[in-house]
């Protein structure tokens, strides 16, 4: 009789951990840095609106109509608007479009802002399409859009998850548990989940903070920058930088708030003017920011975000660009 109930005990065990496990598989999905990667290749599919200079943005009158200032905007994909299918959606645009209605007195014409956004591009490439635009957009105004990626020496988040993603990839592979048992998998991307998070926040603490040898992409975007500085003043065209986090854990203490300061810090030593767009995206719930829950782009409304606060800083240089011109601009 013990015998028998032992039994039918193992048995009802064996069922029990077999539904479990038939639970699990129809649970399980692929890690989400795997979906990442590849949601985010998704968006870069998307045909989006270029004009003849291969950038994200109508074409412009040469020269700069009377009447008229103009504003060469900077950045990587987050400038650019990548995963946001609609140029208007884009806050380079929607500016625009807020200066063109109530256009400054300085600027009765409106203010043209080109969106020079290249996704995957570092500050070299910035200085490029400086090297380009300089002489035919001829702009008032140079406002650069620093992400906090755009120090690091990985041109883009894929990039970056590409290197963890293999790194976890192999170790899951060498594991038998993970191959046979999806309760194990479940558990298992669950801890994968915690290491890549630590993983990415170390790795962009030591772009910034870290050995020389870590920090060495840090160093070129700041000597990039400080020649597109001399450049565009020797021109009589000021340059602005702008501040935009990565949209994650948008509460204190915020991961990133030391490489925040970094950056600011040297923008106040350089004497760029500068808006830290953290303080206006703090307290929100950063996956309703993200063009979807695996692309932390930022979305329509992350845009509009940025452009309502944004709108107010750049107004202000243009009106400071305009007192300066005739005594400086060639």
């Amino acid at each position: 009789m013990f015998l028998k109930r032992i039994g039918l005990l193992l048995v009802g065990l064996g069922i029990g951990l077999a539904s479990v496990e038939i639970i699990a598989r129809i649970l399980w999905v692929a890690p989400w840095h795997e979906r990442l990667i590849e949601e985010q290749q998704e968006s870069e599919k998307f045909e989006y609106k270029r004009n003849r200079f291969n950038l994200r943005d109508k074409e412009y009158n040469y020269p700069t109509p009377t009447g008229a200032k103009r504003i060469l905007m900077l950045g990587d994909s987050f400038t650019f608007g990548q995963g946001v299918p609609e140029n208007h959606n884009v806050f380079p645009e929607i500016i625009e479009r807020a200066l063109r209605d109530a256009p400054p007195p300085n600027a009765p014409e409106g203010v043209e802002i080109m969106n020079a956004g290249l996704p995957g591009s570092l500050t070299e490439q910035w200085l490029e399409v400086w090297d380009g635009l300089a002489d035919v957009f001829d702009p008032d105004l140079v406002v650069v859009v620093f992400f906090l990626r755009d120090g690091t020496p990985n041109a883009s988040v894929p990039e970056f998850f590409d290197r963890i993603r293999d790194e976890v990839a192999v170790a899951n592979r060498q594991s038998r548990r993970y191959q046979y048992s999806y309760v194990y998998r479940l558990i298992r991307d669950l801890e994968d989940r915690k290491k890549v998070a630590s993983m990415y926040t170390d790795r962009f603490r030591a772009a910034y903070h870290g050995a020389p040898h870590q920090t060495k992409e840090w160093q070129r975007a700041r000597a990039n920058l400080i020649r597109l500085q001399n450049e565009a003043r020797a021109r009589g065209i000021p340059t602005a930088l702008v501040i935009f986090p990565v949209l994650v854990e948008l509460n204190d203490p915020y991961p990133f708030q030391g490489v925040v300061d970094t950056i600011q810090q040297f923008a106040d030593e350089n004497g760029f003017p500068t808006y830290d767009l953290l303080p206006d995206f703090m307290g929100q719930f950063a996956p309703n920011l993200w063009v979807s829950p695996f692309d932390q782009h930022p979305n329509a409304e992350a845009h509009k975000l940025v452009a309502e606060q944004l709108e107010p800083f750049v107004r202000k240089l243009i009106a400071t660009t305009a007192e300066r011109e005739n005594d400086i601009r060639p």
